[in-house]
């Protein structure tokens, strides 16, 4: 297995909002690949913070997938190159196991990456894109990644960017009105989950007209018409925006006229790409922060839960080690039946010698006994 890798760790948000890809569009991306050959099975994971293509093929594979990359981006490929990271074999699943536990991300043991991992590989075997192998390494990925949560301190511990957010709005002061623009969606949906925790927040929620959305009514939350949401921005004291629409949701020229006081406002754009225009901080008050801005808060955060990361990479560890054993064993399988019939005649017990090996060698260890064995 291969993959393309690039996330925050060396490309900004200009770059990632141009890499951020719909469900549709990961599909398209996947099947066109195989269709031409160029792999056997995909998964594309996107996320705000990463987009990473998972695949089966060839060494040649993967200057076409980059090249695909950066077609659907609408990037050179001489620009993508610069920030993409290339993972091959062992280094491949060992990434993968890394990204769906939290340990990866940019905020160590956040939530929001094992879903939207489990989304990206649904999506995959809904698609027919992944068979056997990567089937194997997803399940594998996706139940280590809960393990990990509940047998250590990092699900515990956890902070996501809406548990961030919402830490943010609260240090406001006593009673905070805030408007969340993007309410029915997954990170604005988390959002209004850890904002309602707070008792000195007030929350209103702008929805389209004839929508209606269960989680707001059991939070008892106000919704707005989003067409008259900058009614409503100037009685508040925060917006919150995380849409997944490609145009802006506040501009610099529907607001100016709009706020009739110079009282602090915080804008906290959440989208990729940006929901919020960087150029209404020039309106008195007004101070806006992106997803880049919790970084330096993330970074904060992980200090506390590097403790917890030896445990959860021995269990990576030992994950990864069983799956190597059982994809090797899988290959192995149809050879079985051969093998045993020459050990059979020499009466030794063969296969409580190849469960045993399974069992108890490790996964380096196994793949050359199944060597061996494949040329006796």
């Amino acid at each position: 297995m291969y993959c393309i890798s690039v996330s925050y760790k060396k490309a900004d948000i200009e770059i990632r909002r141009k890499l951020k890809f719909s469900d549709e569009e990961c599909v398209k991306i996947s099947k066109n690949l195989i269709n031409d050959k160029t792999v056997s099975q995909c998964v594309v994971l996107s996320t705000c913070n990463r987009t990473e293509i998972y695949f089966c093929g060839e060494n040649k594979s993967e200057k076409i997938v980059l090249r695909k990359i950066a077609e659907s981006a609408g990037i050179s490929e001489e620009i993508l190159s610069k920030y993409a990271m290339h993972f091959y074999g062992d280094n491949a699943v060992q990434h993968l196991f890394n990204v769906a536990s939290g340990i990866d991300s940019m905020i160590i043991g956040e939530d929001e990456i094992l879903g939207q991992t489990k989304n990206a590989y649904a999506i995959a075997l809904e698609n027919n894109t992944v068979a056997y192998e990567m089937n194997m390494i997803f399940q594998a990925a996706i139940a280590c990644a809960k393990k990990i949560k509940t047998q250590t301190p990092l699900s515990k511990t956890s902070v996501s960017v809406a548990t961030l957010t919402a830490n943010e709005v609260a240090k406001l002061g006593d009673n905070v009105e805030v408007l969340v623009i993007g309410a029915s969606g997954k990170i604005g949906t988390t959002v209004l989950k850890n904002l309602s925790s707070h008792k000195n927040i007030s929350i209103k929620a702008t929805m389209r007209k004839h929508t209606r959305n269960k989680l707001l009514s059991e939070l008892g939350i106000e919704t707005v018409d989003y067409n008259c949401r900058y009614d409503y921005i100037n009685a508040a004291d925060c917006v919150v925006s995380a849409t997944s629409s490609p145009h802006y949701t506040v501009t610099f020229y529907d607001l100016k006229d709009r706020l009739t006081d110079k009282k602090n406002r915080l804008f906290i754009d959440l989208a990729v790409p940006p929901d919020i225009d960087n150029s209404i901080e020039k309106l008195d008050g007004v101070r806006v922060i992106n997803i880049d801005y919790f970084e330096q808060l993330a970074k904060d955060n992980n200090t506390l839960k590097l403790s917890s990361l030896d445990t959860a990479e021995e269990i990576i560890s030992t994950e990864t080690d069983t799956l190597k054993k059982d994809l090797i064993f899988h290959d192995f399988l149809p050879k079985l039946a051969s093998v045993k019939n020459n050990f059979e005649r020499e009466n030794k017990p063969f296969e409580q010698l190849v469960y045993k090996m399974k069992s108890e060698a490790s996964a380096d260890t196994f793949k050359e006994f199944i060597g061996i064995l494949e040329k006796l």
